[in-house]
């Protein structure tokens, strides 16, 4: 299953649903988020059973990063029965991404 791009109002229904979220915060323009892009593929495709995977530019959503405290894209923040538990900003690389869901989800 590969992220999908969400709006405001899908955010606000899916951190409200039973699976944890793991949020994208990018921007096309960002080259950072395009280089990090298919690992983040990579991840929604691994872990897509048990989180779900999406993506919210920030240019089309700014509300929402505002109110995620988003300063520096790409930032990946996972949420868990509507709050946020954990975020990475700038993740290396897939395994990094992988570490952190990790950590994330024992919380």
């Amino acid at each position: 299953m590969a992220a999908i791009d969400i709006n405001q109002e899908q955010f606000q229904q899916m951190i409200q649903g039973d699976k944890p979220v793991l949020v994208d915060f990018w921007a096309p323009w960002c080259g950072y988020c395009r280089r990090i892009g298919p690992a983040y593929e990579k991840v929604a495709e691994e872990y897509g059973d048990r989180l779900a995977v999406v993506k919210i530019n920030i240019d089309e959503e700014g509300t929402l990063a505002e109110e995620a405290r988003v300063e520096v894209i790409p930032t990946l923040i996972l949420y868990r029965d509507g709050k946020a538990v954990d975020s990475i900003v700038n993740p290396g690389s897939k395994a990094a991404i992988d570490q952190f869901i990790q950590a994330a989800l024992s919380q």
